[in-house]
């Protein structure tokens, strides 16, 4: 399977949302919540943006490394 990273269209549903990983971004920003990646368990960062994209539906939040694996 190849991933295909682009912006989100506001019709869209359901995909993966990456997280920025803590160790590539040590120190999050305001807003930024540490939390674990669902499949791996690796330190990430919820963003505000993707608290909101996963309100639209259907979307699962993972590291950078486990969407780009996929």
């Amino acid at each position: 399977m190849r991933a295909v990273i682009q912006p989100r269209e506001k019709y869209e549903k359901g995909g993966y949302a990456m997280m920025p990983m803590k160790m590539n971004v040590p120190v999050g920003r305001d807003g930024w919540e540490l939390v674990t990646c669902p499949e791996c368990g690796r330190e990430c960062w919820k963003t505000p943006l993707l608290k909101a994209v996963m309100v639209q539906g259907g979307v699962t939040a993972l590291c950078t490394a486990c969407v780009l694996r996929r």
